[in-house]
């Protein structure tokens, strides 16, 4: 994996000049030419008083951002300054003690299809500290909910993912765990080395892990949030295993399920029971129907580019809350996009055929 350098223009002059120099291959861009002047903006509406019209001044707040992938370095203000510019236009949307907890808060996001709309919006938002777990490499299929570029078609998500997040703020850290989420290694992901996630968001496709990391989360009193899309719509489950060490799993919806071990979790028709458990009835006809032809007609459950991109925002916004210390309960919770634009799912489900309850239900168990 590519990894990013920063240059001291002081300490690194050296290699800065190497790169600079004509031939070397390298792009290079000044960000100084914007932030100057945002700098000084902020800082006479604030308490601050730096000479960024000096240009020894700027000189000396300076580093050389290295993006080997892109062939390409920048030149930024240091991490304190770029993160001052990053944060500017939250303020007083987010308090200062709010932006300083999610910028210090260590996020654990794993499965990157949802997740990486979860990664991109907490990284937009200020977080910079995040371990990432997903074993896939991007598809064609993917693009139609992923961020993502056809030039980067076969490369894992995880390096993606790692790429786009520092391309936002290079000052980050990114930890990946290319190999996926695997409970055998789990308590690296989840605790880690002195440091355990300050919130687990839990996006993956295995039934069994998601069943194995949540163990592993109430364990160590680690909050979980998870945003499952629904159609275009979220359900968005918070299980707050810090404030509640003994709550069930998933709510207590999958039942004895969750006392499964991981081979008997993976046994298909223990996927299914599970599954339904966990994403119960109350989601849309299409959804519904699409469950029933996962296997038959269909390879893996459809997916939409807005309910992932709506998803994403509303695990951020969960994960953001518990972090900064809001009373936000264990439950579920919903956003129900079709709802607000074409009223009830009684009168949607005129309009899309909706299968009964029975129905449904016996089309899973076949």
């Amino acid at each position: 994996m590519s990894e990013i350098e920063i240059l001291d223009p002081t300490a690194d002059f050296g290699r800065i000049r190497q790169l600079l120099a004509p031939g070397s291959g390298f792009r290079f861009v000044d960000g100084w030419e914007t932030a100057r002047e945002e700098l000084i903006a902020i800082d006479r509406f604030g308490d601050a008083s730096s000479n960024w019209s000096d240009d020894a001044v700027v000189d000396r707040s300076s580093r050389y951002i290295v993006f080997p992938w892109r062939a390409t370095i920048v030149r930024l203000p240091e991490s304190h300054q770029f993160w001052r510019l990053r944060t500017a236009r939250n303020r007083y949307l987010l308090t200062d003690d709010d932006q300083r907890a999610w910028s210090g808060a260590l996020l654990g996001i794993a499965g990157l299809s949802v997740g990486s709309s979860v990664l991109s919006v907490c990284s937009l938002t200020g977080a910079r500290r995040f371990r990432i777990a997903d074993p896939d490499v991007l598809g064609p299929t993917n693009l139609n909910r992923l961020a993502g570029s056809v030039c980067d078609l076969g490369v894992l998500k995880t390096t993606i993912a790692r790429q786009r997040v520092l391309e936002v703020d290079p000052y980050s850290e990114v930890q990946v765990f290319p190999a996926g989420y695997d409970d055998s290694d789990g308590a690296d992901f989840v605790v880690g080395v002195g440091e355990k996630l300050a919130v687990l968001i839990e996006e993956m496709d295995n039934l069994a892990m998601k069943v194995a990391i949540r163990r592993r989360a109430r364990a160590a009193g680690i909050p979980v949030v998870m945003a499952t899309d629904n159609g275009d719509n979220v359900i968005l489950d918070v299980e707050r295993f810090d404030l509640e060490p003994d709550r069930e799993l998933f709510h207590g919806r999958a039942g004895g399920l969750v006392d499964l071990g991981i081979a008997e979790l993976n046994d298909p028709a223990n996927r299914v029971r599970l599954a339904n458990a966990i994403v119960g009835t109350g989601v849309t006809p299409r959804t519904r129907y699409s469950l029933t032809q996962v296997g038959r007609t269909l390879p893996s459950w459809p997916q939409l580019g807005t309910a992932a991109t709506a998803a994403g925002a509303a695990a951020a916004f969960a994960a953001r809350l518990v972090v900064c210390g809001e009373e936000l309960a264990s439950g579920r919770y919903r956003l129900d996009l079709d709802r607000l634009l074409l009223g009830e799912y009684a009168d949607a489900a005129t309009r899309w055929n909706e299968l009964d309850e029975e129905a449904f239900r016996r089309m899973l168990d076949d």
